[in-house]
Protein backbone atom coordinates (compact mmCIF):
# COMPACT_ATOMS: atom_id res chain seq x y z
CA UNK A 1 0.00 0.00 0.00
CA UNK A 2 1.32 3.41 -0.51
CA UNK A 3 1.71 6.02 2.25
CA UNK A 4 1.44 8.71 0.20
CA UNK A 5 -0.94 10.06 -2.95
CA UNK A 6 -2.66 12.62 -4.42
CA UNK A 7 -4.74 13.52 -6.77
CA UNK A 8 -4.74 15.57 -10.16
CA UNK A 9 -8.23 16.24 -11.81
CA UNK A 10 -8.12 17.54 -15.38
CA UNK A 11 -9.81 21.03 -15.37
CA UNK A 12 -11.72 20.89 -19.00
CA UNK A 13 -8.86 23.84 -19.99
CA UNK A 14 -6.17 23.46 -22.03
CA UNK A 15 -3.44 22.02 -20.05
CA UNK A 16 -4.85 22.95 -16.69
CA UNK A 17 -5.13 20.49 -13.81
CA UNK A 18 -6.05 20.96 -10.01
CA UNK A 19 -5.63 18.90 -6.39
CA UNK A 20 -7.60 19.31 -3.77
CA UNK A 21 -6.45 19.88 -0.47
CA UNK A 22 -8.15 20.80 3.15
CA UNK A 23 -9.29 24.19 2.70
CA UNK A 24 -7.51 24.99 -0.68
CA UNK A 25 -7.02 24.18 -4.29
CA UNK A 26 -3.53 23.60 -5.54
CA UNK A 27 -3.20 24.72 -9.82
CA UNK A 28 -0.50 23.73 -12.32
CA UNK A 29 -0.89 24.36 -16.02
CA UNK A 30 1.46 22.52 -18.86
CA UNK A 31 1.96 25.74 -20.65
CA UNK A 32 2.76 27.38 -17.44
CA UNK A 33 0.79 30.46 -18.43
CA UNK A 34 -1.66 30.04 -15.94
CA UNK A 35 0.13 28.41 -12.90
CA UNK A 36 3.43 26.94 -12.02
CA UNK A 37 4.75 24.47 -15.43
CA UNK A 38 5.20 20.44 -13.62
CA UNK A 39 8.76 21.02 -14.29
CA UNK A 40 8.64 24.11 -12.66
CA UNK A 41 6.92 22.27 -9.74
CA UNK A 42 9.68 19.94 -9.67
CA UNK A 43 11.85 22.20 -8.61
CA UNK A 44 9.73 23.98 -6.21
CA UNK A 45 8.97 20.63 -4.75
CA UNK A 46 12.92 20.38 -3.97
CA UNK A 47 13.18 23.95 -3.03
CA UNK A 48 10.48 23.10 -0.26
CA UNK A 49 12.00 19.64 0.46
CA UNK A 50 15.26 20.94 1.54
CA UNK A 51 13.80 24.31 3.18
CA UNK A 52 11.68 22.90 5.89
CA UNK A 53 14.86 20.17 6.42
CA UNK A 54 17.11 23.17 7.18
CA UNK A 55 14.53 25.12 9.37
CA UNK A 56 13.95 22.08 11.28
CA UNK A 57 17.33 21.08 11.66
CA UNK A 58 18.43 24.70 12.40
CA UNK A 59 15.25 24.82 15.28
CA UNK A 60 16.81 21.76 16.84
CA UNK A 61 20.67 23.16 16.98
CA UNK A 62 19.09 26.05 18.63
CA UNK A 63 20.11 28.46 15.81
CA UNK A 64 17.95 31.33 15.08
CA UNK A 65 17.06 32.13 11.91
CA UNK A 66 14.70 35.05 10.97
CA UNK A 67 14.08 34.25 6.83
CA UNK A 68 15.36 31.82 4.20
CA UNK A 69 14.76 31.90 0.77
CA UNK A 70 16.24 28.69 -1.58
CA UNK A 71 16.42 29.60 -5.56
CA UNK A 72 16.48 26.76 -7.45
CA UNK A 73 18.08 26.37 -11.14
CA UNK A 74 17.95 23.59 -13.81
CA UNK A 75 19.08 22.88 -16.74
CA UNK A 76 17.60 20.81 -18.77
CA UNK A 77 18.47 18.61 -22.04
CA UNK A 78 17.48 20.07 -25.57
CA UNK A 79 15.54 17.67 -26.99
CA UNK A 80 12.71 15.35 -25.79
CA UNK A 81 12.89 13.60 -23.21
CA UNK A 82 13.82 17.49 -21.46
CA UNK A 83 15.06 15.59 -18.13
CA UNK A 84 17.54 17.93 -16.06
CA UNK A 85 20.77 17.74 -16.86
CA UNK A 86 22.19 20.05 -13.76
CA UNK A 87 20.05 21.64 -10.52
CA UNK A 88 21.69 23.87 -8.36
CA UNK A 89 20.55 25.45 -5.23
CA UNK A 90 20.91 28.80 -3.68
CA UNK A 91 20.08 29.65 -0.18
CA UNK A 92 19.63 33.42 1.45
CA UNK A 93 19.62 33.17 5.31
CA UNK A 94 18.58 36.07 6.99
CA UNK A 95 19.63 36.36 10.33
CA UNK A 96 21.76 34.18 11.02
CA UNK A 97 25.05 35.36 13.47
CA UNK A 98 28.44 34.59 11.53
CA UNK A 99 29.13 32.23 14.36
CA UNK A 100 26.30 30.00 13.63
CA UNK A 101 26.83 29.98 9.49
CA UNK A 102 28.74 26.62 9.71
CA UNK A 103 25.54 25.07 11.41
CA UNK A 104 23.70 26.97 8.31
CA UNK A 105 26.04 24.91 6.02
CA UNK A 106 25.63 21.62 8.12
CA UNK A 107 21.84 21.74 7.97
CA UNK A 108 22.05 22.12 4.47
CA UNK A 109 24.33 19.05 4.01
CA UNK A 110 22.49 16.74 5.80
CA UNK A 111 19.11 17.48 4.00
CA UNK A 112 21.01 16.82 0.81
CA UNK A 113 23.00 13.95 2.00
CA UNK A 114 20.36 12.17 4.83
CA UNK A 115 17.40 14.06 5.05
CA UNK A 116 15.47 15.85 1.50
CA UNK A 117 13.40 12.77 0.34
CA UNK A 118 12.13 15.12 -3.03
CA UNK A 119 16.30 15.12 -3.47
CA UNK A 120 16.91 11.40 -3.12
CA UNK A 121 13.72 10.55 -5.21
CA UNK A 122 15.54 12.04 -8.31
CA UNK A 123 17.01 8.85 -9.01
CA UNK A 124 17.23 6.90 -12.16
CA UNK A 125 16.68 3.31 -10.47
CA UNK A 126 13.02 4.93 -9.20
CA UNK A 127 10.97 1.97 -10.20
CA UNK A 128 7.55 3.11 -12.47
CA UNK A 129 4.73 1.60 -13.14
CA UNK A 130 1.35 2.65 -15.13
CA UNK A 131 -2.18 1.60 -15.56
CA UNK A 132 -5.05 2.68 -17.30
CA UNK A 133 -8.98 2.19 -15.78
CA UNK A 134 -12.15 3.35 -16.84
CA UNK A 135 -15.11 4.54 -14.63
Amino acid sequence: MADSQVTLQWTGEGLQFEAAHAAHTFRTDGDGASAHSPVQLLLLSLAGCTAADVIDILGKMRVPISDLQVVVEGDRNAEPPRFFKAVRLRYVARGVVREDRAKVERAIQLSHDKYCSVLHSLRKDIEFSSALTSD
